[in-house]
């Protein structure tokens, strides 16, 4: 561990201890370890993880230690003193203040440490300006007059991340079997916040992929009221198969909502795949037939990258035209999804008869459309089959049920249609209990100018 030269300001004797002594310190410092890596393995929160490291160094190995990370903007320096062991200052700085604090370069380039006696030779201020920049944090250890300064590398998976910085005041120096606890310590304060860094960083990128998978917001829509709603089955991700998707300019939009086979995150992937490959097709032609029969075209195309349970989808498309009178003019195609229920403002409640090839299933597939007219006050409702087979004390909810409620809300707008369904759905397959396939509603209708 010291075949490495060690940079010496000034030579201490060191004391002579009997065996008992020297067996008795072995023992406590054995026993500080286990005790520091119980600690440090408590926590994935880097944040956290770092004020522990600090506390299983403060007072037992130093009297005053200081770490630094890098952040993604430049560094951050942390310490805290022995007689204020619950106060922590932070400075934060570019990536050129290291430049300033050369002892910290010079332990990130080499991975080795750096052993300072700098009161002997009366080089406090010089020795600090080295490893310690400006501001509180060099305030505060010049006020401890330190004897000894110790920088230590902070390495883990064989790259060398961060240093830690230890500070003995006059009278308990670093002797060599003091720089070599050190060093254990500084080993295991190097895995722990190595560790809760990596999983701080998975959990960010997990959150950003999972962010885009989610269904979007609902985007202003003049001239039409939309209401949606969708839950997924695994709760714990919030994330599923089933998806929408709403865009278009005023007067002229096209609706989309699908469930692809499977659960979790395998099949949000193929959700964000749809949304993109549809939205992309719009470009060149807005009929629901078309836009279907690409989308049937990439998944099928695709099917050697997606596991095989999950290549598959079922679709109902639609594009909206509407009026300022309220009315509005609904041309819809199917690729194997439930039917749509046309929900009239009198309370009448009618399925759309459409039908057609889910999509991923064949190289090439066509889909037929109808139109269907929507008078100010009637409502379109798609949903997925999450809705009508949830499963309660009944047998399933059924599109009999679906009906007879949409028919309850005739003319109370998509908004609460969509609510309603939702609530419905959740209520009848039991308060807290996670619904076993993910549920997807969304209800639109005209709206006068």
């Amino acid at each position: 561990m010291f075949d490495q030269p060690v940079r010496y300001v000034a030579q201490t004797p060191l004391g002579v201890l009997d065996d008992s002594t020297l067996l008795a310190t072995a023992r406590e410092r054995a026993a500080h370890l286990a005790a520091a890596s119980k600690q440090l393995a408590g926590s994935l929160n880097p944040d956290r993880t770092l004020r522990r490291a600090l506390h299983v160094t403060v007072p037992a190995v130093a009297d005053w230690a200081q770490v630094m990370l890098p952040t993604r903007t430049g560094v951050r320096f942390t310490a805290v003193r022995a007689d204020d062991p619950d106060r922590f200052v932070t400075v934060e700085g570019n990536r050129p203040v290291l430049g300033e604090v050369s002892g910290h370069g010079r332990a990130l380039a080499t991975g080795r440490f750096e052993l300072m006696h700098v009161l002997a030779d009366g080089q406090v201020p010089e020795a600090v300006a080295a490893t310690v920049p400006t501001g509180p944090l060099r305030d505060g250890l010049l006020g401890l007059r330190p004897a000894d300064l110790l920088v230590v590398p902070l390495t883990a998976r064989g790259t060398t991340f961060g240093t830690l910085t230890l500070a003995r005041r006059a009278g308990r120096g670093f002797e060599q079997e003091d720089v070599a606890f050190a060093l254990e310590l500084s080993g295991r304060i190097a895995i722990a916040i190595d560790t809760a860094r990596v999983y701080a960083e998975q959990a960010r990128v997990a959150e950003v992929l999972a962010a885009s998978l989610r269904a979007p917001e609902l985007p202003d829509t003049p001239g039409l009221a939309i209401g949606a709603r969708m839950r997924a089955a695994m709760h714990t991700t919030d994330i599923g198969g089933d998806f929408f998707d709403v865009f278009g300019e005023p007067g002229d939009y096209s609706v989309l909502l699908g469930d692809v086979a499977g659960k979790g995150a395998e099949a949000a992937i193929l959700t964000g795949q749809a949304r993109h490959t549809v939205r992309g097709a719009s470009f060149f032609d807005r009929r629901p037939a078309e836009l279907l029969r690409v989308l049937n075209a990439a998944l099928f195309a695709g099917g050697g990258r997606v596991e095989p349970a999950t290549r598959f989808l079922t679709a109902v498309c639609a594009r909206v035209r509407t009026s300022d009178d309220g009315s509005a003019s609904v041309l819809l195609a199917s690729a194997g999804h439930p039917r749509p229920l046309l929900v009239r403002k009198s309370g009448v409640v009618e399925e759309v008869p459409i039908k057609g090839l889910l999509c991923g299933a064949l190289p090439t597939a066509t889909y037929s459309e109808i139109e269907v007219g929507l008078a100010p006050g009637d409502m379109m409702l798609l949903f997925t089959d999450g809705v009508p087979d949830a499963i309660g004390s009944e047998g399933r909810f059924g599109l009999g049920r679906l009906s007879q409620l949409a028919a309850g809300y005739a003319g109370s707008g998509p908004h609460a249609l969509a609510e309603a369904v939702d609530i419905a759905v959740a209520e009848y397959s039991g308060a807290g209990v996670s619904p076993t396939d993910d549920v997807a509603v969304l209800a639109f209708g005209g709206v006068p100018a």
